[in-house]
């Protein structure tokens, strides 16, 4: 009996570590949307077996960062303009609520928390070559993470973390993800300090256009024109503020 339990304790331990590993290599383009993720290849190159690849596989797919086509397996979800936006809208959506949530709840610790993750954050390399480095992206999860740590409630914060995996990996494979023009810590200090002035409205605000600024700058790497791009950003932000109830 405690052999089958440890034997079932070791798979559930290789499953979650196969998800963490293709998940982070999937949100930082290593495995590219559309590629064959053929159980054979990924054992060989994770070194774990079908089973817990498998288990790790259908997590990813009801992330949506897989998807699964029957009995052919599974490839790296697909990326699109009507995802992006779609996914854009969404979590501006979702980011306000848990804000507010936040700014209504929150104490001095949660207070403390945003102060001291926007220092890290300040303190991160912001480049790597033409690109964002990697401790830049965990210190800005870090700060937006702690920006609605007094959300207090668990699915909300669930959802806003898959979102928040699904738009990350369009920054990544832009190929402007770099500063884009924008001054980050600027942004960054204004929804710090209206979410620290108890201003929902604007904390909510600010972020939102953080988000559309972000897809913005993805949006112009794609070469796709300027009115193509001007059009768009301009009806994202409306359906963004509209679902915020912001004027």
């Amino acid at each position: 009996m405690l052999e089958e339990t440890d034997q079932a304790s070791k798979a559930s331990t290789l499953a979650v570590q196969a998800f963490d590993r293709l998940r982070a290599d999937i949100i930082s383009a290593k495995l590219k949307p559309g590629e064959k993720m053929l159980v054979e290849h990924l054992r060989e190159a994770y070194g774990v077996g079908a089973t817990p690849l498998r288990e790790a596989l259908s997590k990813l797919t009801s992330l949506e960062l897989v998807t699964a086509e029957g009995q052919r397996g599974f490839r790296v979800a697909p990326v699109s303009v009507e995802n992006l936006l779609d996914i854009t809208k969404t979590r501006a959506w979702v980011e306000g609520a848990a804000l507010r949530a936040a700014i209504d709840r929150g104490d001095r610790a949660w207070e403390a928390e945003i102060i001291a993750a926007a220092h890290r954050l300040r303190g991160c390399p912001k480049q790597d070559g033409e690109k964002l480095s990697d401790p830049w992206y965990r210190g800005n999860r870090e700060f937006h993470d702690a920006l609605v740590g007094a959300c207090q409630s668990r699915q909300t914060m669930n959802f806003r973390a898959q979102l928040y995996d699904l738009s990350d990996r369009y920054r990544r494979l832009s190929v402007q993800h770099g500063l884009g023009g924008r001054d980050f810590d600027l942004e960054h200090q204004r929804i710090m300090e209206a979410a620290l002035a108890r201003d929902a409205n604007a904390a909510i605000t600010f972020t939102a256009e953080h988000f559309i600024e972000t897809t913005r700058v993805i949006l112009a790497g794609e070469e796709r024109g300027e009115d193509f791009v001007a059009r768009t950003i301009s009806g994202l932000r409306r359906d963004v503020r509209s679902g915020l109830g912001l004027p």
